[in-house]
């Protein structure tokens, strides 16, 4: 199968997953963030061990889920700490020199993608309580559909328009063109949701989240670009055929997710903040 056509097929097969997750909310949407969580930590210490450090997948993953106990039960703190002392105690076993990479690097999988990606559940679940499951769905499938149709916007916008390079040694290919060109698509995506799907959100909400988006979404992108040059390897996995792996297909939302709850929190009343 050729690149063009695995991709497709990953989209089209995979989109639908996405959106039933999104749609069912509860507990099967919970099930779908961790996983991109656990994955995303697998994939970033792979990428962490190609750069020459030394971190553990094992650890990375238990630490993970004692942080997604939260969302399951009371003491999961208690729960966190003593999984958080096992892995300091268990440094000591792994040798003097690699013991402080083995340390950040493994704390580190846990930050990314882990802790970002998992602020999903609590815009999910936040948001059914105060708008009920149907406004919860899209103010969720907003956020996909910034970071989509930044993508297509940036993509399409600089491969005809491209001229001035926006980060050579990080991403060569993309340019400043389809930055502006993916930023106007999510100000367009956004302003679709306003009035045909959230009437509830204002228009400077639409202009904060379609920047969020936008903007935010491509420095995710080129962060995890950034990873990948420095462990010189294309892409982070390649479990999804035509897109590689989790983080090249979940990069731009892991990193924006957490800003565009933080706003959804502070500066509106759709989460109960």
């Amino acid at each position: 199968m050729n690149q063009g056509l695995a991709r497709i097929v990953t989209a089209v097969i995979g989109i639908p997953l996405v959106l039933g997750a999104i749609y069912y909310g509860s507990w099967l949407f919970f099930g779908f963030v961790v996983l991109i969580a656990l994955v995303g930590q697998v994939e970033f210490v792979y990428l962490l061990r190609r750069s020459g450090w030394h971190a553990s997948a094992f650890w990375s993953l238990l630490v993970g889920l004692a942080w997604f106990a939260q969302y399951l039960v009371d003491w999961w703190q208690a729960a966190l700490i003593v999984v958080l002392l096992m892995f300091g105690a268990s440094i000591l076993y792994t040798g003097v020199f690699r013991s402080l990479e083995r340390f950040s690097g493994t704390i580190a999988a846990l930050v990314y993608p882990a802790i970002m990606v998992g602020f999903l559940i609590d815009i999910r679940w936040k948001a059914n309580e105060v708008l009920g499951s149907q406004d919860a769905f899209w103010l969720v499938l907003m956020l996909f559909c910034l970071i989509w149709a930044t993508d297509t916007g940036a993509y399409y916008t600089g491969r005809s328009m491209g001229k001035h390079k926006l980060a050579p040694s990080v991403s060569p290919n993309k340019t400043w063109e389809g930055t502006l060109g993916g930023v106007f698509f999510a100000i367009a995506a956004a302003a679709i949701f306003k009035t045909q799907l959230l009437p509830q959100l204002t228009w400077m909400d639409v202009g904060i989240l379609s920047l969020l988006g936008g903007v935010w979404g491509q420095l995710g992108d080129l962060l995890e670009s950034a990873f990948k040059r420095a462990a010189g390897v294309k892409d982070s996995a390649s479990i999804l055929p035509g897109h590689g792996g989790i983080l090249d297909r979940f990069d731009s939302i892991i990193f924006t997710v957490p800003a565009y709850y933080l706003y959804l929190l502070h500066f509106t009343p759709f989460l109960g903040g």
